[in-house]
């Protein structure tokens, strides 16, 4: 539209003005709006790095990477296990992590798929299943599976899990 009214000045050669050019100057190039619910549908970079954010996720827990895993949380975010038991902070995160990967779940591999990624201003919910293989329960191998909910933040200039839920799944 800025553009437009640029060029049609151009081509018929209307002097624009010192001012006139100074305000187009200053003027956004996009039309699309900055932020808001429509942030993350208007900026594809932000469900890529989303996206990212997550296979990080799932990658560091394969290789038992309790440092790259934390720094994906923020420092005061929350996870809550399909028990139900609730982990705050990230010190606290990673000790739950460390001493369950010293447990039951020492030989287990992650995989999840994402079902949608939503935004509202700051903050992206990203909806999916997870499938964690190689656990063993009184000897006995198993694989849960269930939804989980990612609700990440952005702070610090990239997107941090304020709340991660893993989920079981629901009787049928």
């Amino acid at each position: 539209m800025i553009a437009r009214a640029v060029w049609t000045c151009l081509r018929v050669r209307r002097p624009v003005g010192i001012l006139g050019v100074t305000l187009l100057l200053f003027l956004p190039l996009s039309e699309k709006p900055v932020g808001g619910a429509d942030a993350g549908r208007q900026n594809p970079d932000n469900r890529k790095l989303i996206s990212a954010a997550v296979e990080n996720l799932v990658s560091a827990w394969n290789e038992k990477n309790s440092a790259t895993i934390i720094k994906l949380f923020l420092p005061d975010a929350i996870l809550v296990m399909p028990t139900g038991n609730e982990t705050r902070s990230r010190a606290s995160i990673r000790e739950r992590l460390v001493a369950e990967w010293q447990g039951k779940l020492k030989d287990s591999k992650l995989s999840h798929s994402v079902e949608a990624i939503s935004f509202q201003g700051n903050d992206a919910v990203v909806k999916g299943r997870y499938r964690l293989d190689g656990m063993s329960v009184l000897g006995v191998d198993t694989a849960p599976e269930g939804p989980f909910v990612l609700r990440h933040r952005k702070a610090q200039g990239r997107w941090m899990i304020a709340k991660a839920e893993i989920l079981r799944n629901k009787a049928s």
